[in-house]
């Protein structure tokens, strides 16, 4: 009897492994990301393994990948989404532009940007005979490049100065954003425009090599920060005040599937995880926005 009851126990013992594998696996949350947006998630998912070691959390990508979350530029408002940051926009070029004197040489206002990045059709008439002078000569020599497909943020940019993605001049790059940058070096002419994130060197917090951001007219102290080349000082300005000509849009996680353990991770994300947003260069929710999405968790 005491060797049959040992020989129990040993199967027993052998047999947890698996049994707390099949476990582990029914804990896994998988998620898909765009470039633009891996290194702030895999951020969070390294700093949540300390409050939660139990779930695992993993990247899948391809097209037809299956995950529970899907995080997504420009979410529609709906009972799936999970508001979790905010991205900024900026226009670019490169100190290789052969009209880059003439590019810095003015404040970029509003209907100086439509100007340049969109069909003109909705311009008063006024403007038009402005743009069909000086301006209009500069934007004949520059070459507009914007991105396409859904990890792409043009569809914001476009939004922001009301105009769709159609009325833009130019060429169309398909897939990730980062693309954009690669069409700056190779064609000098080149101007565009891209989330702070792929704009700045994460490390040095300054702008990336060989990128130049257009002068846009701002208040004087903003101006100042934007023209600083400092990732965090704009960043804090984006975030306390007004700045006009800077595109903001609100990303977040669709999830697919939901429970527990979702909602618990999705809870930390939205408090606890603000913190990382500008290590990466995006921004935080504000606590308004905070507290909305955390009601929402709630009530799922």
């Amino acid at each position: 009897m005491k060797a049959k009851t040992f020989l129990l126990a040993i199967v027993a013992v052998l047999a947890w492994p698996a049994s707390a594998a099949t476990q582990l696996n029914d804990d896994t949350i998988t998620i898909k990301v765009d470039k633009t947006s891996q290194l702030l998630v895999e951020q969070w998912i390294e700093n949540y393994k300390n409050v939660n070691p139990h779930v695992l959390i993993k990247l899948v990508s391809g097209k037809n990948a299956d995950a529970d979350l899907t995080l997504v530029n420009t979410p529609q408002a709906n009972g799936n989404v999970t508001y979790v940051g905010r991205y900024a926009l900026l226009p670019v070029t490169s100190d290789n532009n052969p009209f880059l004197k003439d590019i810095l040489h003015k404040e970029w206002k509003s209907k100086d940007l439509k100007s340049l990045f969109f069909t003109a059709d909705d311009l008063d008439d006024e403007y038009e005979e402005q743009v069909e002078g000086r301006h209009n000569k500069l934007n004949d020599k520059l070459t507009v490049y914007s991105g396409s497909g859904k990890a792409s943020h043009t569809n914001t940019f476009a939004s922001y100065f009301g105009h769709t993605i159609d009325e833009l001049r130019g060429n169309r790059i398909v897939g990730d954003d980062l693309h954009l940058l690669s069409a700056l070096k190779e064609d000098k002419t080149s101007v565009t425009f891209n989330a702070l994130s792929n704009l700045y060197d994460l490390r040095s917090r300054s702008l990336k090599t060989n990128l130049v951001l257009l002068p846009l007219a701002l208040k004087k102290a903003q101006e100042e920060v934007l023209l600083s080349g400092n990732l965090d000082a704009l960043l804090n300005i984006i975030e306390n005040e007004n700045v006009n000509l800077i595109p903001v849009q609100t990303f977040g996680f669709i999830y697919h599937t939901f429970d527990a353990d979702i909602e618990q991770f999705l809870r930390w994300v939205v408090s606890t995880g603000q913190q990382y947003n500008h290590q990466q260069g995006f921004l935080r929710l504000s606590q308004d926005e905070v507290e909305s999405q955390l009601q929402l968790l709630a009530n799922n």
